[in-house]
């Protein structure tokens, strides 16, 4: 099995060998948190606590006849009818996003793992009815983490679905946690990136096929096509990137915890001019610090509206409710070694809160490109009461 210092070791390396100067960095006004940047539009909503609607998750599995019948589990959270709100608010096992063997392992390292670090618990109702109205909702496309699961960030995709965004994430068959545990899992890297990118465009077909049969009936016809956002976390966070840089349907994008094309795909952040935020753990010692240098580098050079929220005391997989799953997935979790005053031990950001920072981030930037709310934005601009957050902003 592929170890901690192992991947660190290779994303070290693919960021070495990717990065660049950015000298090419366009002109832009860059607004630090907490500076006088003039009077901002206050927000139509709170993002930061769950939002009016209850919500729903259902699996479905999609099927690319197109790639040899390439087999895809796909959860999707949505806003779900109010009759539904108590079995949301009770929430479900975690271990009910999976079935069969993989529910009972899913089980057994729930119970092993320190409990203070991952969330058991979902805060979201199963197969519940959808919401009756509006008919159609701004959606996000969400891709994992390297051997992690489409349930990767379920806090922030029921704080989306809270708002009325829906979340769609498929599992990356071959890159899963399910892969690392039979040994058998695709490295990171440029070769299946590809194969990433591929899943996130096949599902966003499907979800915009109104009559696509792969979809459960009351589901079909709910995605709205000039509403699609992308986001991802690590090795998900460069395939949001690059097919950002590739897929016009998408109109605002969120990384966590990596940088955009230091894994290949042909697309520079120059290039993108759709609204772009970067999440980040500065205590990331996955991508370590060269990572972080890198996503600071993409954050300038950004044609578009953009954001960079960095995190004091975060590790790889902070925001993320697999944290500590595995040995591979405890950078976040408990102590470690700082990448920002090497030989240091640091305690972790506390799990809860670093997940909250993540939805409370996700929340206000795709309200503003999504729901059109102009002042979401703006919470981003003010103080965090974590006391952790530091947000720049960039307005070419």
């Amino acid at each position: 099995m592929i170890s901690h210092r192992s991947i660190a070791l290779l994303f070290a390396l693919l960021f070495t060998a990717c990065g660049g100067d950015d000298d090419d960095a366009p002109d832009a006004a860059l607004v630090d948190a907490g500076s006088d940047a003039g009077p901002l539009p206050e927000p139509a909503a709170d993002y930061s606590s769950p939002g009016p609607h209850p919500v729903a998750s259902t699996r479905v599995v999609l099927v690319d006849d197109a790639r040899e019948g390439r087999t895809l589990p796909v959860e999707i959270w949505y806003p779900a009818a109010e009759g539904a709100r108590d079995a949301a608010s009770a929430g479900h096992p975690m271990v009910e996003f999976e079935s069969d063997t993989r529910a009972t392992e899913l089980a057994r390292l729930i119970s092993e793992a320190p409990a203070s670090c991952l969330r058991a618990q979902t805060r979201s109702a199963r197969d519940a009815e959808p919401s009756a109205g509006p008919a159609r909702w701004p959606f996000v496309v969400f891709s994992h983490c390297h051997v992690c699961t489409r349930f990767d960030v379920a806090e922030v995709s029921e704080r989306l679905a809270s708002f009325g965004i829906a979340v769609v994430a498929p599992d990356h068959e071959g890159n899963t946690l399910w892969d690392q545990l039979e040994g058998d899992a695709a490295p990171v890297g440029a070769e299946f990136l590809e194969v990433r990118i591929a899943d996130v465009r096949f599902v966003l077909d499907v979800v915009l096929d109104d009559a696509s049969q792969a979809l459960p009936e009351a589901l079909r016809g709910r995605f709205d096509a000039t509403r699609a956002g992308m986001m991802g976390h690590s090795f998900g966070a460069a395939t949001a990137g690059v097919v950002t840089g590739r897929e016009p349907r998408f109109v605002a994008t969120m990384a966590i915890a990596a940088p955009i094309g230091a894994l290949g795909g042909g697309v520079r952040a120059g290039d993108i001019d759709t609204p772009f935020l970067f999440l980040v753990a500065r205590e990331d010692n996955s991508i370590t610090e060269v990572g972080n240098r890198l996503i600071r580098t993409d954050f300038a050079r950004l044609a578009g509206p953009s954001w960079l929220v960095e995190v004091d005391d975060a590790g790889h997989w902070s925001f993320s409710d697999h944290c500590g799953l595995i040995d591979l997935f405890d950078a976040g979790c408990g102590t470690g070694e700082r990448q920002t005053m090497s030989g240091v031990e640091l305690e972790y950001l506390d799990n809860a809160t670093a997940r909250d920072i993540a939805a409370d981030t996700a929340g206000a930037f795709f309200a503003r490109w999504l729901l059109g709310d102009e002042g979401a934005t703006t919470l981003l601009a003010r103080p965090h009461p974590s006391g952790v957050v530091t947000v720049s902003s960039r307005v070419p």
